[in-house]
């Protein structure tokens, strides 16, 4: 059996998410065999919210259904630094999308004024906050303008090969993947034959526990976005990571739903338009930005039209997410693997308080779905979160495959066995009793209008 755990909380007020959270961290990481059962001046500990941009695609004001929730990130630093006797070091890390600004991420609600009281508070203990992304973007008329590169992460990156064991292995879609640039080579280098690898943090490699702060939200390419979602920000080239696959189903891609004129005219023009573009530098650029304009006054905007595999017939983007689980699990600061045994700690604590619904990830809508959803177990977790979202997880590649048998697996038990201390009822429930968290659940994002409710 596994246990994740609801606990209604209806507000960002630090008076009631602070205890909540550190009710958590204590059940779940501290005491008995715990991984902070015995404060370490050594001990490393990450914490992992979603830091995906700074707003909302279409509002710049808007923030609180795309983030993880300030308020959420530093109670959990302080719930820890509590948990390890105020030693050691927290790291607050994520990848933001690559032309997100992380100095206006960490400006909402006060964040780094207010992580600097708590380094006050805990004079002993390091408290960090990196961005571990090593290259950051501007973009103009949504295409890239120019690349900066960043500042590595201080622990450095790990390269990570999940071989014949990822789940792009035999897949037959070699050098058809996208990734987050223009240059398809960049990704189909990484994802090829026997090769499939990824370019991992050494921050989250080396962590002795990795609490993961995930926001409940629906999501484009994958249905939702929860706790195994998250971990596409552990990742420092975005390039690396296959998002969708070029083509349709019918030949073996996931790019459009069908075939027909349009997307026929759409594909053949941005593989023209970005093989220019790269060839041709800022010139290049600038005729890619206008050919970008009269595709979508001719063929639809992306809020409207399915394009970039952005619907449930996704076949890509699950897999990479749970490749990147299984190498925060299983993997370490080597570059190679533990077996089953060697499985790293791990904490999800999820900010459902304000969630978001629609065409998330950067573009969802509010919702005041009044949860933090917790468990250890990632799979379960985002089983639980499905549930209040309204969505039936079987149907849902990303959780549903997260369940299977694997060299390295991710869920500790079957979907079957899931258990839920929900406490807005004050029981102990089978996963298929958890009710939504608002009446009729979240509203999908368009492409996944199709997906099946709950029962």
């Amino acid at each position: 059996m596994t246990v994740t755990a609801i606990l209604p909380v209806s507000s960002y007020d630090e008076e009631t998410v602070g205890p909540a959270i550190r009710r958590i961290v204590a059940s779940a990481v501290s005491g008995g065999d715990g991984p902070l059962a015995r404060p370490r001046r050594d001990a490393l500990v990450v914490v992992k919210p979603n830091w995906i941009q700074q707003s909302h695609e279409d509002a710049a004001e808007v923030w609180e259904p795309i983030i993880t929730h300030p308020t959420i990130v530093l109670s959990t630093v302080d719930a820890l630094a509590e948990a390890m006797g105020g030693i050691g070091t927290i790291v607050v890390c994520d990848a933001p999308h690559t032309y997100a600004s992380f100095a206006d991420i960490v400006a909402r609600g006060g964040f780094a004024a207010r992580l600097a009281e708590l380094r006050r508070k805990w004079p002993q203990l390091g408290v960090e906050c990196v961005d571990v992304r090593r290259e950051v973007w501007t973009m103009h008329e949504g295409i890239i303008a120019s690349r900066v590169r960043n500042a590595d992460d201080p622990r450095g990156y790990v390269r990570l090969d999940l071989a014949t064991d990822s789940l792009f292995f035999g897949r037959g879609s070699e050098g058809r993947y996208y990734g987050a640039d223009y240059d398809q080579a960049g990704v189909n280098r990484h994802h090829r034959g026997r090769v499939h690898e990824y370019l991992i943090s050494g921050t989250a490699m080396k962590c002795d526990l990795f609490v993961n702060l995930p926001k409940l939200k629906t999501h484009k390419k994958t249905g939702v976005t929860c706790a195994l979602k998250n971990l596409v920000g552990i990742n420092g080239d975005k390039n690396w990571l296959p998002h969708h696959t070029e083509g349709n189903p019918a030949n073996g891609g996931d790019e459009f739903p069908e075939i027909d004129w349009r997307s026929r005219v759409e594909a053949r023009a941005k593989r023209l338009a970005h093989r220019f573009a790269l060839r041709a530098g800022p010139a290049g650029t600038w005729i890619l930005g206008k050919g970008r304009r009269v595709g979508t006054a001719m063929l639809g905007d992306s809020d409207s039209v399915v394009r970039n595999g952005n619907w449930h017939g996704n076949d890509t983007c699950w897999r990479m997410a749970l490749d990147l689980n299984r190498a925060l699990l299983y993997g370490d600061a080597t570059g190679s693997w533990r077996e089953r045994g060697g499985r790293k700690p791990y904490l999800a604590i999820v900010d459902g308080i304000v969630g978001g619904e629609g065409n998330g990830p950067l573009s969802a809508d509010a919702v005041a779905s009044g949860v933090l959803i917790a468990g250890t177990d990632p799979a379960a977790v985002d089983a639980t979160a499905c549930r209040l979202m309204g969505f039936d997880p079987s149907e849902l590649r990303i959780v549903a495959r997260a369940f299977d048998e694997h060299r390295w697996p991710i869920a500790t038990g079957s979907l079957a066995d899931v258990r839920v201390d929900d406490e807005r009822v004050g029981a102990r429930i089978p996963l298929d009793a958890v009710e939504p968290a608002i009446p009729g659940g979240f509203r999908p994002h368009f492409g996944w209008q199709n997906l099946r409710r709950c029962a």
